[in-house]
């Protein structure tokens, strides 16, 4: 065979004598439908903050981006699999981790079949990639035939998912190339999606990665340790991957003993009282070692913090939470020495803002951005949230010029928030900071600086958002409460924005919405017992209203038949004038219902009878139909 065209069953043949499990080529082409796919990924932002997938995004889908001429794309994959169990059951690492680093071991299997290419044709070019470069890798994964593309956003095949790929680039044609797999074969199973204890794989096939405890505990820069302490794994996870039907069949041999990493025997203990020196010695070989000593310690005792207040005694549990609310308590009180001019002006703006105050935010201090443009809205102040995550990636069109600006940030130095900046400026835009960096961009960029510095958060090892959060959420109700002050808003015009709320009802409800729902019982003065008992059975309210002329004469409740069987032997001979209670208490139609609720309390009644201007009978209503509406 020509040099010019390489063998693919040669090529097939070398890789599995070196170690790959699983060989399939592809033609090279522009996989123009795979990057659109990617393009909207990126366009929600599932990327989280791998701001570097961002960039050459024509690159990961054209493979002559990388090696010019390139014809021939030989994807393989490297089954992980090992007989060898890690010691440590609390702290659990991703099945990956467990031998040689792969980007390593991957990469000097591929070059060694670079080699045996290089054999039988000296003159073809090579350029092969473990993560290393922008391909894409499972989308060549998939063009190969090597796999397909599984709702967990793993690649998958008849071998399971326990496997890594590589990619080896050559600028020769080959004698045969595969057929692309579908992009999933997994029909309607879903174990997987439910399974993620995060949802990350909320949208099937793509993983957010702003969610994904793997990205979370492996790529984040400014991880959450609290949060990720309550997840299973210390680095990566495998919980998508081992609910799979397909890893629960035989699996493939295991990979060669002498790839397993030295951490394995490590027990708990071990791992707990790691000096960094041990860490790397032990995790020199593995994926591990790119996390670094401090992150890889501060999860671990995150990890162990929680595990010590799950064992808390009663007493200890009282005394842990009385400090933490005595910190944010603490923390709050130091705001009231923070305001000032500042404080002033940034009232002042928001009150004459001819347009809405747009507040934003990311991480903890949104979701706090969200309470205040929830208060804001209830409160006649419009307001509108708008996540500095989403702002960067398309969202900007929701801030008009006459607009004010809130943004909350406990850094002040987020990329979301330094993209945002050189945006509103050039905008006109008025902005206000709520800030616990002074010295941060945001705090020298804005024009209105509300300082809320915290000097340590009430959680352990000062690491999750408490007190910083407590603080931004009391200054937010500040400007909220003081913006009520002065526009004079009153409780009627909070319940106005509120009508189904319960101070929407006690400020609005009547007793003409009430007492319709219910039958209206009624009898003559000279009705006889049978015809009192079945008005007061059949209409089911306990009472009836005596009438005469259309007013209420009298009233006969369930209670005063009783009392009248107890007082007389004859009592189907008495008319319901001989036992009614005289001039009942009555309500007009127009009554609020909370008012009518007061009387029943004050007359010790459970029902009352409604009137109209001119006292004629409507209706009655219990004091049941009032409470049940939330009013109290």
């Amino acid at each position: 065979m020509s040099p010019a065209i390489l063998s693919s069953q040669d090529i097939k043949s070398w890789a599995a004598e070196i170690g790959f499990q699983d060989c399939g080529i592809a033609r090279a082409r522009v996989l123009a439908e795979a990057e659109d796919e990617f393009r909207q990924s990126i366009g929600k932002a599932f990327h989280a903050e791998m701001h570097f997938l961002e960039r050459d995004v024509d690159r990961r889908f054209n493979p002559e981006s990388l090696l010019p001429g390139c014809k021939s794309v030989i994807v393989v994959t490297y089954n992980y699999l090992t007989d060898i169990q890690p010691k440590s059951d609390r702290y659990r690492l991703a099945r990956y981790t467990w031998i040689q680093d792969y980007h390593v071991l991957v990469k000097g299997l591929l070059q060694q079949l670079a080699e045996r290419i290089a054999g039988v044709s000296p003159t073809a070019r090579c350029r092969l990639t473990v993560d290393s470069s922008a391909i894409s890798e499972k989308r060549w994964a998939v063009e190969a035939g090597v796999g397909c593309m599984g709702k967990n956003g793993l690649i998958h095949n008849k071998n399971g998912s326990f496997f890594v790929l590589g990619i080896l680039l050559v600028d020769r044609f080959c004698d045969q190339y595969d057929e692309s797999v579908p992009k999933s074969d997994c029909g309607s199973c879903e174990i997987c999606v439910k399974s993620c204890p995060v949802n990350a794989l909320e949208t099937p096939f793509r993983v957010d990665a702003r969610r994904c405890v793997s990205y979370l505990n492996t790529e984040c820069k400014y991880p959450n340790y609290n949060e990720l302490a309550e997840e299973e794994y210390l680095f990566g996870c495998d919980i998508c991957q081992e609910v799979c039907p397909r890893n629960k069949k035989k699996l493939p041999n295991p990979s060669n003993i002498s790839k397993i990493s030295l951490f394995l025997p490590l027990e708990n203990n071990d791992l707990e009282t790691l000096s960094e020196s041990d860490f790397k010695r032990y995790f020199s070989n593995t994926s591990i070692l790119r996390r670094k000593y401090e992150k890889f310690r501060s999860l671990i005792e995150a990890k162990r913090q929680r595990e010590h207040l799950s064992r808390m005694e009663p007493q200890e549990i009282i005394r842990y939470a009385t400090k933490v609310v005595s910190e944010e308590a603490e923390a709050v009180a130091k705001l009231t020495g923070y305001l000032d001019d500042n404080f002033v002006k940034a009232v002042q703006e928001i009150i004459k803002c001819k347009g809405r105050v747009i507040v934003t935010g990311i991480g903890k201090s949104a979701i706090i951005g969200q309470k205040i443009v929830g208060t804001f809205n209830s409160t006649g102040t419009p307001s509108v949230f708008m996540h500095a995550a989403d702002a960067v990636h398309g969202d900007l069109g929701i801030i008009q010029k006459d607009d004010v600006v809130i943004c909350i940030s406990k850094s002040g130095n987020t990329p979301e928030i330094a993209l945002l900046i050189p945006f509103l400026k050039a905008n006109g835009n008025l902005l206000i900071a709520i800030v616990g960096e002074m010295e941060s961009l945001l705090a020298k960029e804005a024009h209105c600086v509300l300082n809320c510095t915290v000097t340590r958060e009430a959680s352990p090892n000062h690491l999750a958002p408490t007190s910083s959060a407590m603080a931004q959420l009391a200054i937010g109700d500040a400007l909220a409460s003081t913006l009520i002050k002065m526009r004079g808003f009153s409780t009627e015009d909070f319940a106005k924005l509120h009508p189904g709320g319960i101070l929407g009802k006690r400020t609005r409800m009547k007793v003409v919405d009430l007492y319709k729902l219910n039958e209206v019982p009624s009898v003559k003065e000279e009705a006889n017992m049978q015809e009192v008992i079945l008005e007061i059975s059949g209409k089911r309210l306990g009472v009836t209203a005596v009438v005469e002329d259309g007013k209420v004469v009298g009233a006969i409740t369930d209670g005063d038949l009783r009392r009248a069987i107890q007082h007389h032997q004859e009592i189907m001979s008495l008319k319901a004038k001989d036992i009614m209670t005289r001039k009942p208490k009555t309500v007009h139609e127009n009554t609020l219902a909370v008012d009518a609720l007061q009387m029943m309390k004050e007359h010790q009644i459970t029902n009352i009878f409604v009137v109209d201007d001119d006292d004629h009978y409507l209706g009655v209503i219990h004091i049941h139909d009032i409470i049940k509406e939330g009013i109290f």
